[in-house]
């Protein structure tokens, strides 16, 4: 269902776009904790759609334009950064699975594991990783990826049986 802003409502919302970057600037200085991952958020881009979204629901008799838009601004960074953040700590990154410090003592199994990891793309090294490492569920996957747990699982398995082909065509 998509909704189109009135004529009032897209002149709030380019008024409201002057709100922008003061806010996110002011929200940068505030919360130094959230550097690393405000740097992998587009904050402006999740800033003008707060905005948008704002100029649904403002109502002049109930608060300013400054009051409204900031605070739906900082909320939707807020959101976008703190999501970002708890997905940066799931993760292990690959390049610390795929080239790891040497060690000599690697088994030739290991060694054949390494290099079928290294032929998957990125999407697949990172979903086996979510799902069977850090036990992440299909329901969580799918809600982030935005479709339905079915194809998630699927896409696991084509992954799996890619990996397994990879494997067995090694020397």
């Amino acid at each position: 269902m998509s909704r189109r802003l009135t004529a009032a409502q897209q002149a709030l919302a380019e008024d409201g776009l002057r709100f922008v970057q003061p806010t996110i600037a002011v929200f940068v200085r505030r919360n130094p904790d959230l550097r690393a991952s405000i740097r992998r958020v587009d904050m402006e881009q999740v800033a003008q759609v707060a905005v948008c979204m704002a100029a649904f629901t403002f109502d002049p008799k109930k608060s300013k334009p400054t009051t409204y838009f900031g605070s739906a601004i900082r909320h939707a960074l807020y959101r976008a950064v703190l999501t970002q953040q708890k997905q940066d700590g799931r993760y292990i990154p690959t390049d610390t699975i795929l080239d790891p410090p040497t060690n000599v003592a690697r088994t030739r199994a290991e060694m054949r594991a390494m290099k079928a990891l290294r032929s998957l793309s990125a999407y697949d090294r990172r979903l086996l990783e979510d799902r069977l490492i850090e036990q992440v569920t299909l329901e969580q996957l799918s809600s982030e990826q935005r479709c339905d747990p079915r194809t998630i699982g699927k896409r696991v398995q084509r992954a799996i049986e890619k990996l397994r082909q990879v494997e067995s065509d090694l020397p």
